[in-house]
């Protein structure tokens, strides 16, 4: 699989609610989250799989999915005693779909939608560049609002962001 703005950008604002949390991705990233990195000025300190030992996993946060299929090596943790499992995500519910102890899956164009809704709710103020690739997994995901499982809830979370200093010249360089 690989890893999209929306895994990237969900997954950063999920280590904002819990700084503890080691950003993993289940598999390579695409072309153009490898090329967004690159030009960053922040250093994303993304572990790899293979570097996780599962046995001493207790809490797993998934983004973006809720498919055992899509977690790599992560469902070796699932049985490990005391696992605490959060998820977050936009998609619909499908057959198999793994079940956490706290969910927040809502109906849209983005799990970067979801968390942008939690930060206004929870007023958590983000920075320029979290905005901006907030913005840019909204846009990709979204087809830049033209995709039919575009909501009023994916715009209005790009209205959120953009005072915050989401950068459209970046979003439309590399999406």
């Amino acid at each position: 699989l690989k890893a999209s703005c929306d895994d990237l950008a969900s997954s950063l604002a999920a280590q904002k609610l819990d700084p503890d949390a080691e950003l993993v991705v289940a598999g390579s990233q695409d072309k153009d989250l490898r090329n967004f990195r690159a030009n960053s000025t922040r250093v994303y300190q993304l572990q790899r799989q293979k570097n996780i030992d599962m046995a001493k996993v207790t809490r797993l946060i998934l983004v973006d999915t809720r498919q055992p299929s899509r977690i790599g090596n992560f469902t070796k943790c699932l049985k490990n005693p005391g696992l605490s499992v959060h998820i977050y995500d936009h998609h619909p519910e499908l057959p198999g779909d793994l079940k956490g102890d706290y969910e927040d899956i809502r109906p849209g164009g983005a799990t970067a939608t979801v968390f942008t809704k939690i930060f206004r709710e929870r007023n958590i103020e983000v920075d320029q560049e979290e905005a901006t690739i907030l913005a840019m997994a909204i846009c990709e995901d979204t087809g830049s609002f033209t995709f039919s499982t575009t909501t009023p809830d994916d715009l209005e979370a790009m209205a959120w962001l953009l005072p915050r200093g989401a950068n459209l010249h970046t979003v439309a360089q590399f999406v």
